[in-house]
């Protein structure tokens, strides 16, 4: 595709339309994608019917209508990851990547494969899907990521913004402690000693936000897109880890125990040892899953609601007893509890 210095910004439908006929694309139908937040994302149909992703960045966190800046150099990082990382993880046909079609680097606008309508958030609770089953793929396919990728670049400095933001559960959970009467001076510890590293990770090539509502799942035969990549970075594998263990405690908690996380951790693990790192006796691994897991847990659902009140209290202080055993080494605590899982590598399915 060409470009051309008057082409609208494509922030909403008509923008797009505008956008297309100015490209000479031509389509049967668009439709705005709801619940993102960053971007503006849009579904075309093409004349003969095909589905495909828009993506749109504007130098703000789309939600924010401009309020919050967040640099559109974040879409180059998810292109190179969707073409690097394809060509480093393979053998997982179920687990896929968008497939890049286009970029246009002029309007930051990037076009992708449609891996799906709905999200393994919004069909946990789908009765006949397979949730183990979809646990244990992702744990092999993201041990097979970190494994993969420890010499892998993504751009300079690592995206070195993803990783600033990144932080940003740490750097606030002191105020949400306030809220709930928790110990906030040890919060402000916490961030100092393991928020600040994340600034200087770098152990491999982490998605950066994997939790379910990135998980992509096809109707008919089943396959998993992972989407999302512009925050990926170079990192520590553990957060990744964390925080998609976090939500799938959530998921199995509030939604029908379905054992995603216990899937998932047991899989991780099993592929990972595979690659030289038996996270069952690797106690700073362990110790940075359990952190971070429990950051995510004493954070998140503060804002985003999972439950009542009182439910949520009860979250938020697991989530901080978690931090706490992690941040004193009690890994008989940790194995007995929330990440038991985790220390079970020798086999993939409960």
């Amino acid at each position: 595709m060409s470009s051309s210095t008057c082409i609208d910004k494509p922030t909403s439908v008509e923008g797009l339309q505008r956008y297309l006929r100015a490209k000479n694309v031509e389509y049967s139908n668009i439709e705005q994608i709801e619940g993102g937040t960053a971007n503006y994302l849009f579904r075309v149909w093409s004349s003969s019917g095909v589905p495909t992703i828009y993506k749109h960045a504007e130098p703000y966190i789309a939600s924010s209508n401009g309020a919050i800046p967040f640099p559109v150099e974040r879409m180059d990082f998810e292109v190179t990851a969707l073409t690097r990382v394809t060509a480093e993880v393979r053998g997982y046909p179920f687990v896929l990547l968008p497939k890049v079609l286009d970029h246009d680097k002029n309007t930051n606008v990037l076009v992708m494969s449609d891996g799906g309508k709905r999200t393994l958030k919004e069909t946990y609770s789908t009765p006949g899907l397979d949730i183990r089953g979809i646990g244990g793929l992702l744990g092999d396919w993201l041990a097979c990521l970190h494994g993969e990728t420890s010499d892998l670049s993504i751009g300079e400095g690592g995206n070195q913004t993803a990783k600033s933001i990144y932080r940003w559960s740490y750097s606030h959970l002191a105020s949400v402690a306030a809220q709930y009467e928790l110990d906030v001076e040890f919060c402000e510890y916490i961030d100092k000693k393991y928020g600040s590293s994340l600034q200087t990770d770098d152990e491999c090539v982490c998605h950066g936000d994997f939790w379910p509502g990135n998980i992509m799942i096809s109707e008919g035969k089943l396959r998993l897109t992972v989407i999302d990549w512009e925050m990926c970075r170079r990192g520590t594998s553990a957060t990744d880890v964390a925080q998609f263990a976090a939500e799938a405690y959530l998921l199995d908690r509030f939604r029908g125990g379905k054992g995603l996380l216990n899937t998932f951790l047991r899989s991780y693990g099993y592929i990972r040892a595979g690659y030289g790192l038996d996270v069952s006796t690797n106690p700073q691994f362990v110790q940075r899953v359990a952190v971070h897991l429990g950051v995510h847990l004493a954070f998140w659902p503060a804002s985003v609601k999972w439950a009542e009140k009182d439910e949520t209290k009860a979250v938020v202080e697991l989530g901080h007893e978690v931090i706490r055993r992690a941040d004193a080494g009690d890994f008989d605590w940790l194995r007995g509890n929330i990440l038991g899982s985790l220390f079970d590598v020798s086999k993939k399915s409960s």
